[in-house]
């Protein structure tokens, strides 16, 4: 129909489209025979359509029906294009094989080497890689299965032997290597088994394909194509190489010679020698290289002999380091296997330049490729092959040209491997031709001259030149000059100097020297290079080897022939190969140089200059040391001459040269006689005022073999060397100088007789100076240093008498004081410390040091001062109570008498820990002052009376650490370790080396040892349970932990001791009981470890079972208190042995009760009966209920309680206690006379509080002060809990009777006791922690008071009027306690109300008067706070200064003072929680007379300064969580260690949500800075909160307004109003600003019911309000509503600002003109006639 022609669907990689048709017809078929293969099956069927070459393309359609599916489709896959897919098909075969087995591999082995030629030469190289990996794998697996198929691989295999990406050739180099064994013979069969088959692959590789015949059929880019082919070719002539390289020394190579004849003779072959691609061009050369090296093939290339020539001489300067090295191995080939060589070639034209051109650029940085090769080069240069050039101008231009290399610069500069083989080939080849002239027997004149010219030029001229040269050469050039002079003077020794050649060489290179050095130093400023490279080349001179340094070329002595050698020459120099010319030229050239280096070190300055000087003499003279040499140094010949000028010399150089010349002075010295010797050190060294020169003679003088020599031993004794000695004793305590600390060590050197080298009073000035730093801090390794020196000498000084006894004992306290008061640190290893430690003990167990009392006194006072001042920790204890106990040990164990040793064992202990920081008296101190903490916090009864509690914080600490001290020296003098080994091990032998642990422990305990161990397990239970009572410093909580674990180490110890005191614990518990006694007890536990956790209950079954017994109730009572924590649920009941018992003292059956109650009820199930012990203590307390109506003063009711005993008292607080246990766990179990003794109970012992609150210092007051409240919280509690649900009559009648009868007076009384407790309290420091204990328990239950009978009670008192209530409040804010803070800032809150409700009260009062304004502002709630602002804005105002809003600053800050920022805070907190409690009028009021006073400046800058510095550096991008800015709970509120910047973010939150026109008229007045500083930190962090939080609070708005609708669009931050009345509508659309609060509100009107300008006019008040009113939107709205509302309702508007509702006020216009009648707002109308300065009517302009 004239449509388009159908194109052919299209196809990947196929020819046709698929057909079921041409399928079926070539299934019919059984001989398929396809485009390019033939019908037979022999060789593989591959026709190919090109000579020499086979598609690599053509791959099998079809296979074997043998050939499993899944293998045929593997195989179609590697015919693919896509790399991808023969890359996965690659790695498939690889799986394949290795699963498959032989017979099964068998099937595709024909199919494989079409495969393999074609992919082994694959563009992608990872299919290459993957390609011999499989060839691996069936090499491996298959084997000799392969062997048919071989011819076909063996080709491509080896080249691609030579894959130019490296994985690919390893892993064909590898497998060929595996599969024929690595063997060089069967490699050669298999060469020459496939020879005709490599050497056609590799010609036709070679000669008949390009990069397009490679590549036909296949979809490569040029650039691929061109690559593939230059890899053919580079693996076709490696193959090449590598076939002649194997079939070298075959004999028959016929075939190879046909094959390589065919290839040399085509000339695509040669052009590869031109291949710009240098890998190729290196390989054809090389594949030469091999031709050339084969003799047989030597026929085959004569006839390209002289274009091959050309070619190699023409590339003899190549550049490329792969390329060079095989030119010039074919160069020399060609060379030795051809006479006539240089018959092809122009020697001026071809050669010369490139020759030239190659030596003078340093052999284009392959001189570690070429310059092997020169030797050999110019062996075959003879006069015949330099045509028309004379040989001697050949040689001066060779080394001419050779010379500039190495004087020349490049750039960049040659390497150091490039630099050594050059100057290894210069002096080979300047030898080898010195050697040829030396050889000729007959010379003409004309080779000496050339001889000596070349000596002239091409040596001494570059000596000269590079002397002041700074050249990389200078070191090579040197050594190799002076290897080939030393050879020259062995070859004349050896009489070998043909013609005396040599001798006139030597002869001439020493008269240049000479010249040169003489010259060049004569100069009056020496160059330093100079100096350096004369020195240099006078070493190299000194030890020439005349051997030649090279491992490849030998000279023979009598002719110029070089032999191949197959070791290297050993380049050491050995004693009869010196130069004879050392003693001779080279010794008068030194001596010239010394002299003349001496002359400028003394005409020169002291410093630099002098110095090298000296450091040249100083080598040069190490090359000499026989008399005459220094003799001649000086031109008398003497060597006292040249002492005396080497002496002088010490006087004009530095101390760095000073070394050299004492050096030199004292290699002098031994060439004199020895009194001679002696005498001038004596009176002309030791003379010498320099300190470095003195210290380097003492050195000598005290080091061997000198300091044997009895002279120096009468030297060192002198005065003089006494005070140098001293010095250097001083000095190294300062510099800390190794050299020096070594002197003083050699000072101490013992001879036989056990003396040492200096005389005791030098020791002892050494002792004091080197034992000072032990007294200092630890800053540097100096303490380290000095403490290892002493440790070392101190066994020599302490024999002998070397030193006095007085210095002695002084470094003693010294070490022992160190190793009390130090451990391993930064500048002191353990190893130093351990040696000091080390010292001092054995000082005592040697008898060098004896302890008397004097000593021991001081010792002991040492213990105290560090007891005091050194803070002991885990780490410090161990070493100081291991310290202690070593002294004790140490200082008695050479007492043979037992009995005398043991009581000076005790005296010496007793001195060490007696101390008055640990009196009888303070741990009394302190055990009552933790029991009134325990008893104050419930955790046990204080049962045994005390007057006070009190004690200094400061007194405690120290009592704690001592204690920790003496029972940690205690411990280490008896503590048992357990035997290592069964008792009856046969292989229990002790070696030598054996120690006993137990060798030093007490095996006897006097008794005040043991009371000593009792006082401190005291201390360690009181400091215990105080950890639990009270917040403590980490260092004194620390200093607890580890007193208690001390404790309980020498509780767990197999020691007898350790059963004394378990007994005597029992004992004192019961004898003297005490409340600590009785935690003691629990110390026994240790008695039942087996039991794990059973113990406590068998300890307590135990202790029922005895003190019960013995009448020990109290004791019971307590130490079940104390054991109730570990003690199981339901472990003790009614059936306990207590409970039989009827004490006399109420408090003990109380306690027990308590401890019933909590022990059976804390679990989640309790049985039936569990109930008879409720039964049971609530009749207890009827019981003792109606006792107190028989015994009027039995519970205490109204008295004071001062005059009352301490355990009636205690029986009431015990009584109290119970009660409110049952109270908060069972109240609904009381009865009506029970809730009647709670009630009249609380009303009477509020009186009785009341009455004894002052004496709050007084023990058994303040626990009966806080059982009372703790039982009024209890019933609070339960009483609102009771309101909230339904309840019982009798409960009702009760809670009724309490709130008419009890309540306002119990809560008035509670709220003065506490008053008159904390106000203007005047505390001593030791009731400090006690009375901030009472307060802590006194506070919550200030949360539970009714604070409207407070207000009610002040607002009508004078004593305690509201402003004494606000004044207390707030001063309570500024506590140090914080839950007197928080119940501070929680009374203030609760009174707000009451406050704002009188606040409204007198604003509705004056609200009709003009000036209401002014009038409130004096006298409102906010007015209070103003004493106190004032105030905290002068203790911020330090905090404000430094900070400007500039992120600079934030580095920089000053901690902010946590106490002052948060009483500031929670004044501010209280302040915006009075706004948000009161109306929008009153709120106008407190929020005007905020911004009057400017307070909300300083607060709003502090909450930036306090926030976190990492929210303040990123306030311009949301990196943190906005979780802190979230608002706290209560309970979070409370928390003490709330940290003071999340507080600073939530107040920063609150006053943003319930202030929000305060921050932002505060935010509108800032600098630009802080104002987007402001925004971007609110916009990032709070204005998403706000939002979130307004917009659901008002979707959630439970009340409905009438005639309004209000929906919220959170997604837009948008809040749509609607009005509605009748059929009029109003709209309006509240829009949030990205930066909310701080950016206005946008208001947009809808429809309107009073057209445009009414519109206008209701959108600018709603945003006015909104800008300018604390209030949130929906205040806005509900403004807005009313305002319609009235009107609608008739209500006038004002005429003024002519809304119905004032905005501030919310009041109706009440004011009306008297003439015209126009009603006006109050605000408003003072406002007008404060503007117009008028008192007339705004409308009829008469006088209102």
């Amino acid at each position: 129909m004239g449509g388009k022609t159908k194109q052919a669907p299209r196809t990947k990689n196929n020819a046709k489209p698929s057909s079921s048709s041409r399928t079926a017809e070539l299934l019919g078929s059984s001989t398929p025979i396809f485009v390019g293969f033939s019908a037979q099956a022999d060789g593989g069927g591959l026709v190919p359509f090109a000579p020499g070459f086979a598609s690599a393309e053509q791959m099998p359609d079809s296979f074997d029906a043998a050939i499993d599916p899944q293998t045929q489709i593997i195989l179609r896959k590697l015919s693919k294009k896509d790399p991808m897919t023969k890359k996965k098909a690659l790695q498939e075969l690889q799986e394949l094989i290795e699963q498959s087995d032989v017979d099964s591999l068998k099937n595709i082995l024909p199919l494989w080497p079409k495969y393999y030629l074609n992919l082994a030469s694959d563009p992608e190289h990872n299919v290459r890689e993957l390609t011999q990996t499989v060839l691996q794998l069936l090499m491996a697996k298959c084997k000799k299965a392969m062997a048919p198929y071989l011819k076909l691989l063996v080709p491509v295999w080896l080249g691609s032997r030579f894959d130019t990406y490296a994985p690919a050739a390893s892993i064909a180099g590898q497998s060929f290597k595996d599969t024929f064994a690595g063997n060089a013979n069967r490699t050669r069969e298999v060469c020459l088994h496939c020879q005709v088959e490599i050497l056609e692959y590799a010609t036709r590789n070679l000669t008949f394909h390009t990069a397009a015949t490679l590549s036909i059929g296949k979809s490569l880019t040029p650039e691929e194509a061109e690559q593939k082919y230059q890899r053919v070719v580079i693996s076709s002539l490696k193959l090449l190489s590598f076939f002649l390289e194997k079939t070298s020394q075959t004999e028959e190579l016929s075939q190879v010679k046909e094959g390589f004849k065919t290839l040399v003779a085509h000339q695509k072959f040669w052009s590869f020698a031109k291949h710009k691609v240098p890998p190729i061009k290196a390989a054809w050369f090389e594949c030469i290289y091999h031709i050339l090296q084969s003799v047989p093939l030597l026929e085959v290339i004569l006839p390209q002999k002289s274009q091959l020539t050309t070619l190699c001489f023409q590339f003899i300067d190549d550049s490329d380091p792969v390329v060079a090295p095989q030119i010039w191995g074919c160069v020399l080939l060609l060379q030795n296997n051809y006479d006539d060589w240089y018959a092809s070639l122009n020697i001026r034209k071809a050669l010369l330049p490139k020759l030239s051109n190659l030596l003078r650029n340093g052999f284009n940085r392959n001189a570690q490729a070429i310059c092997p090769n020169l030797l050999p080069f110019l062996s075959k240069i003879t006069p015949a092959c330099l045509q028309d050039l004379d040989v001697y101008e050949f040689y001066q231009r060779f080394f001419d040209d050779m010379k500039l290399g190495i004087t020349e610069k490049f750039d960049p500069p040659l390497s150091k491997s490039d630099c050594t083989v050059i100057h290894n080939a210069y002096f080979e080849c300047l030898r080898f031709l010195f050697q040829q002239i030396n050889n000729k027997k007959e010379k003409e004149t004309k080779e000496e001259d050339f001889a000596i010219k070349l000596l002239e030029t091409n040596i001494l001229e570059p000596i000269s030149w590079l002397l002041k040269s700074d050249s990389a050469h200078v070191k090579n050039f040197f050594q190799h000059s002076s290897a080939l002079v030393a050879f020259w003077d062995r070859q004349i020794h050896n009489k070998l100097d043909n013609g005396g050649l040599y001798a006139k060489l030597l002869n001439l290179f020493w008269t240049k020297i000479f010249e040169l050095v003489t010259k060049d130093l004569a100069a009056e400023e020496v160059d330093e290079q100079l100096l350096s490279h004369v020195l240099l080349l006078v070493q190299d001179l000194h030890v020439a080897n005349p051997s030649l340094e090279s491992p490849s070329v030998k000279f023979a002595e009598e002719q110029g022939e070089k032999i191949e050698k197959s070791e290297p020459t050993t380049p050491v120099k050995k004693a009869q190969e010196a130069a004879a010319f050392i003693q001779k030229e080279l010794k008068q050239l030194v001596v010239k140089l010394v002299r003349i280096c001496l002359d400028k070190a003394s005409g020169s300055e002291k410093g630099s200059s002098a110095t090298r000087y000296v450091e040249q003499v100083h080598t040069l003279t190490k090359m000499f040391s026989d008399v005459n040499f220094y003799k001649s140094l000086t031109d008398l010949g003497e060597l006292s001459s040249s002492l005396d000028r080497f002496v002088n010399l010490l006087s004009q150089v530095n101390e760095e040269a000073s070394e050299s010349v004492v050096e030199i002075v004292f290699e002098i010295l031994p060439l004199l006689e020895a009194d001679q010797r002696f005498d001038y050190i004596e009176k002309k060294l030791l003379k010498l005022p320099q300190s470095r020169v003195q210290n380097l003679l003492l050195h000598r003088l005290l080091s061997y073999p000198l300091c044997t020599e009895p002279a120096v031993r009468q030297m060192l004794s002198s005065p003089d060397t006494c005070a140098v000695i001293a010095r250097i004793a001083e000095e190294v305590v300062v510099d800390n100088d190794r050299e020096k600390l070594n002197l003083l060590h050699k000072c101490f050197f013992q001879t036989d007789t056990g003396d040492i080298l200096i005389n005791a009073g030098t020791v002892d000035k050494i002792l004091v100076a080197m034992s000072g730093p032990l007294e200092q801090p630890v800053i540097d390794n100096t303490v380290e240093v000095c403490g290892s020196f002493i440790a070392q000498i101190m066994p020599v000084i302490c024999t002998n008498d070397n030193s006095s006894l007085e210095v002695r004992q002084k470094v003693f306290l010294r070490l022992y004081k160190f190793s009390l008061e130090h451990q391993p640190e930064d500048y002191l290893s353990e190893d130093t410390l351990w040696e000091i430690t080390t010292c001092w003990q054995d000082a005592l167990s040697s008898k060098d040091i004896e302890i008397d009392d004097d000593m021991l006194r001081t010792c002991a006072s040492i213990v105290e001062d560090l007891a005091r001042s050194l803070e002991v920790n885990a780490e410090n204890l161990d070493s100081m109570a291991e310290a202690m106990a070593k002294f004790v040990i140490c200082s008695t164990e050479n007492i043979e008498d037992e009995d005398k040793r043991m009581e000076r064992i005790d005296e010496t202990i007793a001195a060490l820990l007696e101390t008055p920081l640990k009196t009888a008296e303070k741990v009394q101190q302190f055990e009552n002052h933790v029991v009134l903490l325990e008893a104050l916090a419930g955790t046990v009864s204080a049962g045994v009376a005390f007057d006070s509690g009190s004690m200094e914080p400061k007194e405690i600490y120290p009592l704690i650490q001592r204690s920790t001290i003496n029972l940690a020296t205690l411990n280490k003098l008896v503590f048992k370790f357990p035997s290592s080994k069964p008792p009856n091990d046969p292989e229990d032998e002790l070696t030598e080396d054996y120690c006993d642990p137990n060798a030093d422990v007490l095996k006897k305990w006097s008794e005040p040892l043991i009371a000593e161990v009792l006082q401190c397990i005291r201390v360690a239970g009181a400091a215990g349970n105080w950890q639990k009572v009270a917040e403590l410093p980490s260092v004194t909580e620390e200093q607890v932990i580890i007193l208690v674990e001390k404790v309980e180490d020498f509780m767990g110890n197999t020691s007898e001791l350790v059963g004394i005191v378990q007994q005597r614990l029992r004992q004192d518990a019961v004898a003297q009981p005490s409340v600590i006694g009785c935690r003691l007890l629990g110390y026994l536990i240790h008695q039942y470890a087996d039991f794990d956790e059973s113990a406590p209950i068998l300890l307590h079954e135990d202790l029922s079972d005895s003190l019960v017994t013995q009448g020990a109730l109290k004791v019971y009572a307590m130490a079940l208190q104390y054991l109730l924590p570990e003690l199981s649920q339901k472990s003790i009941g009614l059936t306990s042995a207590i409970m039989r018992t009827d004490p006399p003292e109420i408090w003990i059956k109380a306690a027990v009760f308590r401890a019933l109650l909590l022990n059976n009820f804390e679990s989640d199930v309790n049985e039936q009966s569990d109930r008879n012990i409720i039964a049971s203590a609530v009749q207890f307390l009827t019981s003792i209920g109606e006792k107190q109506s028989v015994q009027k003063d039995l519970l205490h009711y109204n008295v004071e309680l001062k005059q009352q005993p301490y355990e009636s008292v205690l029986n009431t607080v015990e009584y109290i206690k119970l009660l409110t246990e049952v109270l908060k766990r069972f109240p609904y179990e009381l009865s009506i006379k029970n809730w009647d003794a709670i009630r009249i109970g609380l009303s009477s012992w509020v009186l009785t509080v009341s009455k004894s609150v002052a004496q709050y210092d007084d023990p058994k007051t303040s626990l009966f002060v806080v059982s009372v409240y703790q039982l009024f919280a209890a019933l609070i509690e339960f009483i609102r809990s009771e309101k909230q649900k339904s309840s019982t009559e009798l409960l009702k009648n009760m809670i009724d009777e309490w709130e008419s009868l009890f309540a306002k007076e119990v809560n008035v009384v509670l709220f003065k006791s506490y008053y008159q407790l904390t106000h203007e309290a005047s505390v001593e420091p030791g009731f400090q922690a006690c009375y901030e204990a009472v307060l802590e328990h006194l506070t919550p239950t200030l949360e539970l008071l009714d604070y409207s009978f407070i207000y009610a009670f002040c607002k009508s008192n004078s004593k305690i009027s509201l402003d004494h209530l606000c004044n207390f409040l707030f001063k309570q804010l500024y506590s140090r306690q914080h839950s007197v803070r928080i119940s501070a800032v929680f009374a203030l809150k609760q009174l707000t109300p009451h406050f704002v409700a009188d606040d409204i009260e007198l604003n509705e009062k004056q609200s009709e008067s003009m000036d209401a304004t002014t009038a409130i502002s004096r006298w409102h709630f906010l007015n209070r706070f103003e004493d106190y602002l004032t105030r905290y804005d002068a203790l911020i105002k330090k905090y404000l200064d430094e900070f400007t809003f500039k992120l600079s600053e934030l580095e920089d800050l000053e901690p902010i003072d946590r106490h002052d920022a948060l009483s500031y805070l929670f004044l501010w907190d209280c302040i915006i929680n009075a706004c948000a409690k009161s109306p929008v009028a009153l709120r106008s009021v407190y929020t005007n007379w905020l911004n009057d006073n400017k307070y909300e400046e300083n607060f709003l800058h502090f909450l930036f300064r306090a926030m976190p510095v990492d929210i303040l550096k990123n306030h311009g991008a949301k990196v943190h969580s906005n979780g802190v800015y979230k608002e706290l709970n209560w309970s979070q509120l409370k928390d003490q260690k709330l940290p003071l910047d999340r507080y600073v973010c939530h107040l920063y939150t609150e006053v943003l949500r319930k202030l929000p026109a305060v921050v932002r008229r505060w935010w509108n007045a800032t600098q630009s800075r802080q104002k987007n500083f402001v925004d971007n930190l609110t916009t990032n962090y709070v204005s998403s909160l706000i939002c979130t939080e307004e917009l659901k609070a008002i979707a959630n708005r439970k009340e409905k307004h009438e005639n309004m609708q209000v929906t919220v669009h959170a997604s837009t931050r948008e809040v749509l109003a609607v009005y509605a009345i009748d059929e009029a509508r109003m709209e309006l659309v509240i829009t949030l600003a990205p930066n909310y609060p701080l950016g206005a509100v946008k208001v947009e009107c809808g429809k309107q019911i009073g057209g445009r300008a009414s519109s206008r006019n209701v959108g600018m008040q709603l945003t006015i309000f909104l800008t300018h009113q604390n209030g949130t939107i929906y205040d806005g709205l509900t403004m807005w509503k009313n305002n319609l509302d009235k009107k609608f309702e008739g209500v006038e508007e004002c005429y003024v600002c002519y809304t119905v509702i004032h905005q501030d006020t919310c009041q109706l216009p009440k004011l009306t003109c008297k003439t015209c009648k126009k009603k006006f707002h109050g605000p408003c109308l003072y406002k007008w006639f404060t503007t117009s300065s008028k008192s007339t009517c705004p409308i009829c302009r008469n006088v209102f």
